[in-house]
């Protein structure tokens, strides 16, 4: 028979042993739960009265980190169906939980990742003068190629006069002339002698010998008795008055305008005027929308459970407000396999869906990202409403490239398209961008203004623009951790409403995640910092393609949603002032004996009931027990019906 093995060799070779899940998990040895010294009765045995005491063990629950998704890290290393997964990692059923997204990203941070996600921008091209130009971003200085103006040319319609007045008014040889005098886009037939004066259009050009041009309102002529015209001005005339000399503006080789100005149609006046007939400006960001959702309808009333698609018809020109070239949507669908295939063949610089960001049965996205090999940029910004957004580069092959350390690889250096290869091709980056939009309208504005626009600006060479603020003219309350993204209106005599010095900003009503009718308003997006912002405080503003020109006035006023979990009641700002600034504000407002509004269809803002939702239009009903208004006698004026919101945000 063969020695027998101390005991200590045997439990070392069954905790060497490989575990199943079947088994039961084995204590996992740590410094709190080691054994002690080394006997010394010299038994060769360790541990017994020796070890730590028991009360010194820890926990089972904190001796060892386990993941959430299997109760001992050991047997996860062996188990097929558990492998050991990372944070941000899915299980072994693609699913997303709670325990593995990643914490979001900070709504500023995210929004310098955007704009240094694109490795630069897309190359240069060459665009006749006009539409094709207009809206792009110039790739070269804006050089003159000619003398601005190319000639002295009269700036005021007259008489081109030659020295001290008076003057005699010479015959011209030309028949034109004769009759009208020097017009514009006419060489003159002969110069002009001291003394004499000539007839002269605006733009036309000077005449050798015209030392100034007398406008027509300020010269007299008087025929003599022998039929000669004279000339006289009321006053000395100085020399060179109303001539613009040549290079007045500016002379050959002058830049004009330097390299990344945007293209707006001043740009196209002046570049043609420099005698430019196309323009080197950066390409379009070529964009594609795909709508994702089952529930969407593209036309009709809603019904059945299926509502009306609102950001198709929205994204679109929002992208082209921003210098993009965008088609039409695409609607997909909840169809897993119809994402993938859309985004492994698409050709854009920048994909943007809407909704299927988040962790539900039918969001697909993340999945989809998975299955593509691509690279999370964002995934997720602490920003309301919005925060389920995301930003991912997707490899132009996502089939199975291998390592980027391979030569066949497009990441190696040592292919074409690696942006560092000699030969490499215009395109920027190996890669196209993908913006996941939350599917709830206003969230996904968010998201458009946090992700989007950045992308967007760095792929078009767009600079951008200094931030500005603005106080507020009542308090927005805020989430305790996030920034939230609040539409607010410009509107007259909102500064004397504010405490700033210049003009202040409206918050509007109708500002859930779901809503549109706040941002169809709205002239900006309002930065509100987490914990809220007072009456009066200034907050940072985020400009908007479009202009609300005059609508906020149907939508004004804050109406906090009491369904949100962060408005607590006992907040700091109390919710008389959340509901109404000190002062009611009544301009042009229907029913208030001011001047009517001419808008059609627009009413006056109504104060809410027990929710968000705002009371149904009509006289409120009397209350129980109360005296009904007495009507008013015919003939007199009746009385201005009360708002009960003060005229402000309600």
């Amino acid at each position: 028979m063969g020695r027998r093995p101390a005991l200590g060799s045997a439990r070392a070779a069954a905790r060497a042993r490989p575990r199943q899940c079947s088994r039961p998990p084995v204590r996992p040895r740590t410094p709190y739960a080691s054994p002690g010294p080394p006997c010394p009765a010299g038994t060769g045995r360790t541990g017994g009265r020796h070890r730590r005491p028991r009360s010194l063990w820890r926990p089972r629950a904190l001796q060892f980190p386990h993941h959430p998704r299997h109760p001992n890290p050991r047997h996860a290393k062996s188990c097929p169906r558990h492998p050991n997964p990372r944070p941000d990692t899915p299980d072994h059923h693609g699913r997303r939980t709670r325990h593995d997204h990643p914490a979001p990203t900070p709504w500023r941070a995210a929004r310098r990742i955007a704009a240094r996600a694109p490795y630069g921008p897309l190359p240069p091209v060459v665009c006749p003068l006009g539409s094709a130009a207009l809206g792009r971003t110039l790739a070269e200085p804006l050089v003159a190629l000619t003398d601005l103006p190319s000639f002295d040319t009269s700036a005021m319609d007259g008489w081109a006069v030659a020295g001290p007045g008076p003057w005699h008014l010479a015959a011209r040889t030309r028949p034109d002339e004769r009759e009208h005098g020097i017009l514009a886009g006419h060489e003159p037939s002969e110069g002009v002698a001291d003394g004499d004066a000539v007839p002269i259009a605006t733009g036309a050009r000077i005449p050798p010998g015209a030392t100034a041009v007398l406008r027509s309102e300020h010269g007299e002529v008087r025929v003599r008795s022998t039929g000669d015209a004279q000339l006289y001005a009321p006053a000395p005339v100085p020399h060179g008055q109303d001539i613009r000399p040549r290079g007045q503006e500016c002379r050959r080789g002058d830049q004009l305008l330097p390299a990344g100005a945007l293209v707006t149609p001043a740009v196209l006046g002046l570049a043609a005027a420099a005698g430019y007939d196309a323009l080197a400006a950066y390409a379009r960001p070529r964009v594609e929308v795909l709508v994702l959702g089952d529930e969407l309808l593209s036309s009709g009333l809603p019904a059945e459970g299926r509502i009306r698609d609102a950001l198709g018809p929205m994204i679109t020109p929002w992208l082209r407000a921003l210098g993009a070239e965008a088609g039409p949507p695409r609607h997909l669908g909840d169809d897993a396999e119809v994402l993938y295939e859309a985004l492994a063949s698409s050709e854009a610089d920048l994909v943007i869906t809407t909704g299927g960001t988040a962790s539900g049965p039918v969001d697909h996205v993340h999945p989809t990202l998975r299955r593509l090999g691509a690279e999370v940029l964002v995934d997720g910004v602490a920003v309301r409403p919005g925060h389920p957004m995301l930003l991912a580069r997707i490899p132009d092959h996502p089939e199975h490239l291998g390592h980027p350390e391979q030569p066949g690889h497009p990441g190696h250096p040592d292919h074409p398209d690696h942006p560092d290869h000699p030969d490499h091709p215009h395109r920027p980056t190996p890669g196209r961008l993908l913006v996941g939009l939350p599917g709830n309208p206003l969230a996904a504005v968010s998201g458009l203004l946090t992700l989007a626009e950045p992308v967007l600006r760095t792929l078009a060479a767009r600079r951008r623009l200094p931030s500005y603020r603005a106080p507020l003219t009542a308090g927005v309350p805020g989430h305790p951790h996030d920034t939230r993204l609040v539409p607010v209106a410009f509107r007259e005599g909102a500064a004397e409403e504010g405490d700033g010095d210049g003009g202040a900003v409206v918050p509007l009503r109708f500002s859930g995640p779901a809503m549109l009718r706040g941002i169809a308003a709205a002239d900006a997006m309002a930065v509100v910092p987490p914990g809220g912002a007072e009456r009066g405080a200034e907050v940072e503003l985020l400009d908007l393609p479009w202009t609300a020109d005059g609508t906020a006035d149907a939508v004004t006023g804050w109406a906090p949603e009491t369904s949100a979990p962060f408005a607590a009641p006992d907040a700091t700002t109390s919710s008389a002032t959340l509901a109404a600034p000190d002062t009611p504000d009544t301009r042009n407002r229907p029913g208030t004996g001011t001047t009517p509004d001419p808008r059609p269809n627009v009413s006056a803002p109504r104060p809410p009931a027990s929710g968000p939702e705002a009371t149904p239009p009509g006289p409120s009903p009397t209350p129980p027990g109360s005296t009904p208004p007495a009507p008013t006698p015919p003939g007199s004026t009746p009385p201005a019906p009360t708002d009960p919101t003060g005229g402000g945000a309600a």
